[in-house]
C-alpha cells in the first residue's frame, strides 16, 4: 500500500504533537508505535500515578480533533522501519510506503534495561508509556524498590510514598540527581525525602532480582537484600535512533541536527529527546531530555519544514513537583566556579535559589518554591551573559530585583 503526504511526523510524544499542531492546516501523516493518540508524560510519574487526575485528562486532544480533519491522518501502533532519503519514502512495518516532501523524526527514547538476573519477573516495571503507568498503578504491595535516583525514580518515590508505600531508592552514584544538581542540593533533597519516609542506598548497584514468577527481593552488589512487593527500574533512556541508522542519517548520542534541526539528510528533521543539538546557551552539543525543549524543538522543526529559517536558540529549563516542593532549573548547573544561595537553604522550610556562576557570568540555577518573576529574570541573565561580578550582593539579597541587573 502507498500513501502520500506533504509532511510526515514519526513519533507522537511532546515534540511530535507540537510539530503536528504547528502543521495542523497542512497535509500531515503521523506514525507512532504507541497505540494511543498523543498524550502528556509528566503526569505519569506524579498526578496520574497517584490517582489525582483521570486517564482522559492526560491526552493533549480528544480523538475527534484528529478524526474530523481530512488533512491529518494518525497511524497508531505502527513502526517506521527505515527511510529512503533520496526518494523520500518511509517504509512501515506493515508494508505500507509513505511518500513525503518533508519528514520529522521525533522518536524519543526507551527505558534503559539493566539485563540482570530475574529482570523478567512479574512486578518489575519501567515507566515511559501510559500502559507502563497503568501497570504500575495496579500494584497493591506496600514495599517498593526503585533502581535509579534520576528524575523518574525520585518523582515515583514521592508518589508511592504519598500512596502509603514504603519506598527505597537505590542509586549507583554517590548522590541522587547527579546529572542535574550538585552534591549540596542533592543532599538537601535527599534529607527532605528521608524526612517523608523514603530510604536511600547510594554508591550501590543491583546484582539480581529474586522471586518465584514474581519479584519479592532485590539484591545489591554489596550484598544487601531488600524486600520488594514490586520494583521500578529507572536508569535513564536510550535514544531511538534505529530509523536514522538504517537510513544512513548521521547519529552520535542521538540524531545529529544542525541549527535548523535538519538532519544530515535534506528535508528530514529531528526534534525532542532523540535530537543531538548544539546548545548556544552552554556552547556545546548535547541531547536534552526535557519537556520544554521537546515542545520548543517540535515547533521549531515544523516551522523550518514550512520554509522558515529559524535557528535553535533556547534556554532549556526543567521543572518537577515532589511532595510539596516545586523545583525549577535553567541553564548549566554543573560547570561553575562559584555559587550564590538566595533564600532559605534548609530541609525544614526549603525556599531558595542556588545561582551558579563561571567567570562572573550566571550559567544556571536550581530553585525550590521560588516566584516566576525571579526565574524569568535569571533566564534572561543567562541568555544575555551579563557580567555580574560586582553584583553578587544583589544576587543574594532577596529584596533586590534581579531583572534590573541586566540594565
Amino acid at each position: 500500500m502507498e500513501k502520500f503526504t506533504d509532511y510526515l511526523i514519526i513519533g507522537s510524544g511532546v515534540a511530535g504533537y507540537h510539530a503536528l499542531k504547528q502543521l495542523e492546516n497542512e497535509n500531515v501523516i503521523m506514525v507512532t508505535s504507541d497505540k494511543y493518540y498523543p498524550y502528556d508524560r509528566p503526569p505519569l510519574s506524579k498526578e496520574y500515578l497517584r490517582g489525582k487526575i483521570d486517564r482522559n485528562s492526560i491526552f493533549f486532544e480528544q480523538p475527534n480533533y484528529y478524526t474530523k480533519r481530512e488533512n491529518i491522518r494518525i497511524i497508531l501502533n505502527t513502526n517506521v522501519e527505515k527511510i529512503n532519503v533520496k526518494e523520500k519514502e518511509a517504509e512501515l512495518n506493515d508494508g505500507t510506503v509513505i511518500h513525503f516532501d518533508k519528514a520529522l523524526i521525533a522518536t524519543g527514547g526507551r527505558p534503559r534495561k539493566l539485563k540482570l538476573a530475574g529482570e523478567e519477573l512479574e512486578g518489575i516495571h519501567y515507566l515511559r508509556t501510559l500502559d507502563d503507568c497503568d501497570s504500575l498503578k495496579q500494584e497493591k504491595g506496600k514495599e517498593a524498590v526503585i533502581i535509579g535516583g534520576g528524575f523518574i525514580g525520585i518523582e515515583v518515590a514521592s508518589s508511592l510514598t504519598m500512596l502509603g508505600v514504603k519506598t527505597t531508592v537505590i542509586e549507583v552514584k554517590p548522590y541522587i540527581w547527579n546529572t542535574f544538581v550538585d552534591e549540596k542540593v542533592s543532599r538537601l533533597i535527599q534529607s527532605y525525602f528521608e524526612k517523608h519516609g523514603v530510604t536511600f542506598i547510594l554508591n550501590e548497584g543491583i546484582k539480581e532480582f529474586i522471586g518465584d514468577k514474581r519479584v519479592n527481593k532485590v539484591v545489591t552488589e554489596g550484598g544487601k537484600t531488600l524486600n520488594a512487593d514490586f520494583a521500578l527500574i529507572a536508569v535513564g533512556i536510550v535514544p531511538n535512533i534505529e530509523i536514522a541508522q538504517k537510513s544512513g542519517i548521521e547519529v552520535d548520542n542521538g540524531i545529529i541536527a544542525n541549527e535548523f534541526l535538519e538532519t544530515s539528510a535534506k528535508d528530514i528533521y529531528v526534534a525532542g529527546d532523540v535530537a543531538n543539538i548544539y546548545d548556544p546557551s552552554i556552547g556545546k552539543r548535547r541531547r536534552i531530555e526535557h519537556w520544554n525543549n521537546a515542545e520548543y524543538t517540535g515547533k521549531l522543526a515544523a516551522k523550518n519544514m514550512l520554509g522558515k529559517k529559524e535557528k535553535y536558540n533556547f534556554l532549556s529549563t526543567i521543572w518537577s513537583d515532589i511532595f510539596d516542593l516545586h523545583i525549577e532549573s535553567g541553564g548549566d548547573t554543573m560547570d561553575y566556579d562559584e555559587y550564590i544561595i538566595r533564600g532559605n537553604f534548609s530541609v525544614e522550610n526549603p525556599n531558595f535559589n542556588v545561582i551558579y556562576l563561571k567567570g562572573g557570568v550566571i550559567k544556571g540555577y536550581v530553585a525550590i518554591n521560588r516566584d516566576y518573576e525571579e526565574l524569568s529574570a535569571l533566564n534572561k541573565l543567562i541568555i544575555s551573559k551579563v557580567d555580574v561580578s560586582n553584583k553578587k550582593t544583589e544576587l543574594k539579597d532577596e529584596k533586590s530585583d534581579l531583572s534590573k541587573l541586566s540594565l
